[in-house]
């Protein structure tokens, strides 16, 4: 991508170019085994699917990060319950905006995009979902929905 700063910030006017890609909420909780498969049943029990996730250990505490909705639509409503019942529950937990991709189960398209974004932007985490999705945690999730339309 050959493209200075003020290029990624214009808007890509071809629709016919932009990807499937749009700007999610991810949530992370800090928590033990025990709370998480409590939490896990309580989003089963609201019908709240998780559409991408990682679990990783810190501290012997337990950091679950995740998206609820469908692999290409998350509603405002997915966000709404699941922020209340986390509430309720009393999680430590912090939300975050992303970029999720939609694709066909492309493992180099994310390296691909990884090593494009980078040139730009700071890339703090990047994962796979359901169905392929791709999830971009960066500095900019406005500037790299952009990016990654611009590269699609």
């Amino acid at each position: 991508m050959n493209k200075d700063k003020n290029s990624m910030n214009k808007v890509n006017s071809s629709s016919a170019n932009t990807s499937n890609a749009s700007i999610v909420v991810q949530f992370t909780v800090y928590t033990s085994e025990e709370y998480l498969s409590a939490l896990l049943s309580t989003l089963g029990e609201n019908n709240l699917n998780i559409s991408a996730y990682y679990i990783s250990e810190n501290n012997r505490q337990l950091k679950f990060v995740f998206i609820v909705g469908e692999d290409d639509v998350q509603s405002s409503s997915d966000v709404n319950i699941t922020r209340n019942i986390l509430k309720q529950n009393r999680f430590k937990f912090d939300e975050t905006k992303v970029v999720r991709l939609s694709t066909p189960n492309d493992v180099g398209l994310l390296a691909y995009h990884y090593s494009e974004l980078i040139k730009n932007l700071t890339v703090y985490n990047s994962y796979t979902g359901e169905d392929g999705s791709i999830i971009y945690e960066t500095c900019c999730p406005t500037k790299t929905l952009k990016a990654v339309n611009e590269l699609y």
